[in-house]
């Protein structure tokens, strides 16, 4: 089920953009998709039943995260790989721009609903998250 459901944000730049403007476009879309997935129910009813039998189920535990969260990961470097061999962005540690970009994007808002202390954010909410991010990520990688 896990592997079904990141299939569809490993959807998002397939085609590498050739313009930082669109770059800035094509990342937003991916990250919009990422965090909306991520807060859908069933998949924080996944995320809770993990953090919950991941101590007694390891196996599960990895295969979860070799299914999903590393998954996409790794997509998203491949991907931010591929935009810097274009010439868009200057990564000198890929991995680790992943990891940031895809932390900026979830940010405070993604804990906020995942502990119950906020709802899901409106469509506005979640596109300024996902476009402050991104323009913060493309001022520290970007190239123009």
């Amino acid at each position: 089920m896990i592997r079904r459901e990141t299939a569809t944000i490993r959807q998002g730049l397939e085609q590498l953009p050739d313009t930082h403007d669109a770059v800035r476009q094509s990342l937003i879309e991916v990250g919009i998709g990422m965090v909306r997935f991520l807060l859908e129910p069933h998949v924080l009813a996944v995320e809770r039943v993990m953090s919950q039998q991941g101590e007694q189920h390891p196996k599960l535990l990895q295969a979860f995260f070799e299914a999903g969260p590393w998954a996409i990961s790794q997509w998203l470097r491949e991907k931010l790989e591929g935009l810097a061999s274009a010439g868009h962005l200057t990564l000198p540690a890929p991995a680790l721009a992943a990891d940031q970009l895809c932390s900026m994007w979830q940010g405070m808002l993604t804990k906020e609903v995942r502990m119950g202390v906020r709802p899901p954010p409106t469509d506005d909410e979640l596109k300024r998250q996902i476009t402050s991010a991104v323009d913060v990520f493309l001022m520290a990688y970007g190239q123009r």
